[in-house]
């Protein structure tokens, strides 16, 4: 896929997403039967008195540096005695999720869950993603020597063409700072599921999303699903689901695979993917 295509794919993807917003706010706001089935879904102890999209005109909300933000919130439900729920609606099983640069995110996390990242896993972030300042050294100087040349030649090609180390480059280069920074996914899972799925850096909670659902009124998927995202952090921090973090297999390691998805390397920025699949077995 050239740059066009993708470009125009993102902007589908996007204009598609919202207009599946307008559809499912019309029908909570217009058919009494579609708006007693998601109060069920919800187990709501009040009714429904109405919903609001964002929209393709959607305002940015105060982010935690002083500055704006998209909201990780596409539809608002207000009750009748109210309480405000706040959804992320999904139309597609599996996608991005978040994407961020690599400050960005080191400075957000912290300022969100009021807990500082080693300088060791700042480095790494860096390493594996974008932006360590001795990146083509290492790349250079590291040796695969347990990889095929052909396989060798592709990986060191890509690492000098993005800008950072796959995860093959990183245990030679380190190996204890790589077991360090898987380490530092697994103990953190719940606040990076929360970063990619409550919060992002919207500064207010009442801009948080609540929940997530999977709905596709756009006639392009079926399902019908619908997650609290509290509940969702507190489970993925099991033992069960820890093991799931580890790094991926493609082209030496491009990724790190995470219970809910994984996260890569996408235009010089850490890329957050979701999957249907995986957040139902948490769930």
């Amino acid at each position: 896929m050239n740059s066009r295509n993708r470009s125009e794919g993102w902007k589908h993807a996007k204009i598609s997403g919202h207009l599946n917003e307008s559809d499912i706010t019309k029908k909570i706001n217009n058919d009494k039967l579609y708006r007693e089935n998601l109060e069920k879904k919800l187990i709501l102890n009040f009714k429904i008195k109405s919903a609001t999209e964002g929209g393709l005109k959607e305002k940015n909300v105060k982010d935690v540096f002083g500055g704006s933000t998209k909201s990780k919130t596409d539809l608002k439900i207000a009750l009748i005695n109210d309480k405000k729920i706040n959804l992320s609606i999904k139309k597609s099983s599996g996608g991005q999720v978040y994407l961020i640069g690599v400050d960005r995110f080191i400075n957000g996390f912290e300022i969100q869950f009021k807990k500082k990242i080693p300088q060791n896993i700042k480095q790494s972030f860096k390493l594996f993603f974008v932006g360590a300042d001795n990146i083509s050294k290492i790349i250079d100087k590291t040796k695969l020597n347990n990889i095929d040349d052909k396989k060798r030649k592709k990986i060191k090609i890509y690492e000098r063409r993005k800008n950072r180390i796959t995860w093959s480059t990183f245990k030679e280069y380190d190996l204890e700072l790589s077991n360090t920074f898987i380490e530092w996914f697994k103990e953190n899972i719940s606040n990076v599921f929360l970063f990619c799925f409550e919060r992002g850096l919207s500064k207010n909670k009442v801009e948080w999303a609540d929940f997530i659902w999977y709905k596709n009124e756009l006639k392009e998927n079926k399902f019908d699903f619908i997650f609290n995202i509290a509940e969702l952090s507190k489970k993925i921090s099991d033992d069960s689901f820890r093991q799931m973090i580890v790094p991926g297999k493609t082209l030496g390691g491009t990724t790190i695979q995470l219970p809910f998805g994984f996260v890569q390397w996408h235009q010089g920025q850490i890329q957050f993917h979701h999957n249907l699949d995986l957040i139902k077995k948490i769930h």
